[in-house]
């Protein structure tokens, strides 16, 4: 009976896997982004060994589960997930290795291995092993992603688009290559976004209305920079909802379970996206074109809409319709430089008058905490300094001018809980939080409280005496070396003053914005983030971080006075 069983076995099993080679077909030209974000091992696998290979399925079971472990996994109310997709890899194997062609899942599997940094040689390791395609493959397939992606691309810029680009270090050396002591071999180039902005129709971006309004736009005044009562009331209240979550962050007591669902207790939307929205991104060909000149930048320009989407330079859309740009500060001055250089060329699109100029959100908060560095930097021996909790929490890469932005946002995150949470401390009316806690405070108490953090512990009052400065700049030579040191006298603070306090008011006040910021970014409401651009402008601008602040000055410019309301 054995011989006659085994045949019957092989038999179905070979019809099986001969009825399955369709439902596994892929060629390289034929993957597309839409298969690849949609890709899931068992979402490929399990219909098949369901509906089309139950043969080798019931055989695939049996090799690799004991009738013991099989009897504790049917009792067993959680699923072996673990298990399961292995077989299913075990199985893809097994098809891949019958036909080169069933190859959905070792396309998934080589991306997967090459975006992870994997080298050519253990990809080609996993080929042989039936997990992935060849090297060779893999490119092909990156290769027919860059003609699906530059397709999907030139078709969203036919209608409403937003641009962004950035310079990107490319490595002309496998790694692998590189002998020791051996100069990595680096390119640098241009890599583009193209994204589709929610709810924009083209009548929202017809350029004339923008360049009509800049034509007859008055100058921006001090008036402009002074926030509404509307975003002022706004901002206490976000900042003391931020206040008062750090407190249930570090203090979960039960008797606060309640408040900390409460919606009065929740950050009020000002002009969020929808829930769940994510915004499509298009990424195109990254290009060796270095975009750290005014003419790089308009090469990059010509590259982008003429050479990969295939407009032309006297094309409707080019010239009718406005184009959103937002980029980091220096390509934003590079892209103004360009408009510049060409005022008076021959249509808009030549002239660069399409592309309308913001900042990045990322850029924008990664820049104010470098600036917040610098201003409250110190030394460890300072109190109240930067430098001085760095030391005291043993933080360490954060000395240069701009370390790592996650390093430093974490630092400063925790520098400013932990000042709040000792405010908490100092204002709950008890001895302890737990006393506090064990009262069960009210909502109102909870954000009362909170306010009383933020007047007190976050915003300045100290009287500052006026001081008389010199028309002229002295020379620190001679008889007036007297005069200036009399002058630096006057600068200082008088004896009454506790600089400590007054500068951990400050810095408090200044991570509030930082943390305002970065939450408003995580919760996709840019509101938020304009109600405090004014302020965030003038923090620039003290800190000596003067491009930025007038990066923000334009885009407040362009929101009052140049844009529509439905550009805006």
């Amino acid at each position: 009976m054995a011989p006659h069983a085994i045949d019957f076995v092989c038999e179905s099993v070979h019809e099986e896997m001969e009825a399955a080679k369709p439902y596994l077909s892929m060629t390289t030209a034929q993957t597309s982004p839409e298969f690849i974000e949609s890709w899931d091992i068992n979402a490929i696998m399990d219909p098949i060994a369901r509906d089309i290979t139950p043969m080798w399925t019931a055989v695939l079971n049996a090799a690799t589960e004991s009738k013991i472990c099989h009897a504790k996994a049917d009792a067993d109310s959680e699923p072996q997930d673990s298990r399961h997709t292995t077989r299913n890899i075990i199985s893809s194997q097994v098809h891949y290795r019958r036909s080169c062609i069933s190859a959905k899942v070792q396309i998934g599997l080589g991306l997967m291995a090459w975006s992870t940094g994997a080298s050519r040689n253990l990809i080609n390791v996993l080929h042989k092993a039936g997990l992935s395609r060849s090297y060779g493959s893999i490119n092909d397939v990156l290769g027919s992603l860059q003609k699906f992606s530059l397709a999907e691309a030139a078709l969203i810029s036919r209608g409403p688009h937003a641009l962004a680009y950035d310079n990107v270090n490319l490595s002309a050396v496998d790694p692998e290559q590189l002998l020791e002591r051996t100069m990595s071999k680096v390119k640098t180039g241009t890599q583009t976004l193209i994204y589709g902005p929610l709810g924009a129709k083209p009548e929202h971006l017809l350029l004339q209305p923008i360049i009509d309004n800049l034509a007859k736009s008055p100058r921006l005044k001090l008036g402009d920079l002074r926030p509404t009562q509307t975003s002022a009331t706004e901002y206490l209240f976000q900042t003391a909802v931020s206040v008062s979550k750090i407190l249930f962050k570090y203090f979960p007591a039960p008797e606060f379970e309640n408040l900390i669902s409460d919606p009065a207790l929740q950050h009020r939307p000002r002009r969020p996206l929808p829930k769940g929205h994510k915004t499509r991104f298009y990424p195109l060909s990254i290009t060796t074109i270095e975009e750290a000149t005014i003419n790089g930048n308009l090469h990059v320009h010509d590259n982008i809409y003429i050479d990969q989407l295939h407009h032309t330079p006297d094309s409707e859309f080019l010239n009718k319709y406005a184009i959103p740009c937002l980029n980091d500060q220096l390509t934003n001055a590079r892209i103004r430089g360009t408009q510049i250089l060409r005022a008076k060329d021959i249509n808009p699109w030549e002239r660069r008058e399409v592309f309308q100029l913001a900042f990045g959100t990322f850029h924008l908060v990664m820049n104010l905490i470098w600036a917040l560095l610098h201003t409250h930097r110190g030394t460890s021996a300072a109190h109240g300094s930067l430098s001085y909790y760095f030391t005291l929490l043993e933080k360490a890469r954060l000395g240069n001018d701009r370390p790592s932005y996650y390093t430093l946002l974490s630092a400063l995150t925790q520098i400013l809980e932990g000042l709040i949470l000792n405010a908490w401390h100092s204002e709950c009316g008890y001895s302890t939080l737990e006393e506090f806690a064990a009262n069960n405070p009210t909502t109102d108490d909870i954000l009362r409280i909170a306010r009383t953090i933020v007047d007190k512990y976050a915003t300045p009052t100290c009287p500052v005496s006026p001081v008389e400065m010199p028309s002229k700049p002295r020379k620190s030579s001679g008889k007036n070396n007297t005069a200036n040191e009399r002058h630096g006298d006057e600068t200082r603070p008088s004896d009454n003053v506790d600089c400590v306090y007054s500068n951990t008011i400050l810095l408090t006040r200044d991570l509030l914005y930082v943390i305002e910021i970065t939450k408003a970014m995580s919760a996709g409401d840019f509101g938020r983030i304009e109600d405090i651009l004014p302020q965030i402008a003038c923090i620039f601008r003290g800190a000596g971080s003067n491009n930025y602040s007038m990066e923000v000055l334009h885009f407040l410019f362009n929101i009052k006075h140049v844009w529509p309301e439905e550009f805006a």
